[in-house]
């Protein structure tokens, strides 16, 4: 006679109620390590892809205005298509950087196709409404045929100061775990970037 093989039952494997509960504290653990973590990370990186937008704009103004041999303007913008002629001196909403011929009326010229339809528009930069972008003054910021910025109102150099907007969205903050930056453009027309201490003001 053939012997046989004694059945067994299938076990079912699952989770007990407590082994459930653990599994989801530790999870509730980890996800509340690593949203704020990746929302500071988000935000360091706002701040960063705007000061190098910035910085590589100033670049881009210096190169072209030498390449071109005409004035290379930058102007704050609201809408990406003309200049902001008020008196803030936040570049948060965009900017403009457009070429001309200084004629008669010389350089820091507002762009306008309207009043002189040789401006040539090069750029047009909307900003981030996530950080804030404060410079030294409202004025335009221009760079000569050689590639040096010219004076305006006695200013022959600019400082911008990048910080991201706070968590309730009111006003901007440099802190330790996201400082802001300042972006400097010296008489010569080098740019340079420096990191903001804790506290510091996201204003000039």
């Amino acid at each position: 006679m053939k012997s046989r093989m004694p059945m067994h039952s299938r076990e079912i494997a699952g989770l007990s109620l407590v082994e459930l509960m653990i599994t989801i504290l530790v999870l509730a653990i980890l996800l509340a390590v690593a949203v704020p973590s990746l929302r500071t990370a988000m935000r360091r990186g706002y701040v960063s892809n705007t000061t190098n937008d910035l910085a590589g704009d100033l670049a881009y103004a210096r190169a072209e205005a030498a390449g071109r041999h005409k004035y290379v303007s930058i102007c704050r913008s609201t809408d990406a298509e003309t200049c902001d002629t008020g008196t803030s001196s936040s570049y948060a909403t965009g900017w403009l950087i457009y070429a001309y011929d200084g004629g008669s009326t010389g350089p820091n010229q507002t762009y306008s196709t309207t009043a002189d339809p040789a401006h040539a528009l090069l750029r047009a930069s909307k900003g981030d409404d996530r950080t804030s972008i404060s410079a030294t003054d409202e004025k335009v910021l221009t760079f000569n045929q050689s590639g040096l910025p010219v004076t305006n109102n006695g200013r022959t150099a600019e400082n911008f100061v990048i910080c991201v907007l706070n968590k309730s969205g009111d006003g901007a903050e440099s802190t330790a775990e996201v400082p802001g930056r300042q972006v400097s453009l010296n008489p010569s027309g080098g740019v340079s970037i420096a990191e903001l201490a804790p506290a510091a003001a996201c204003t000039l």
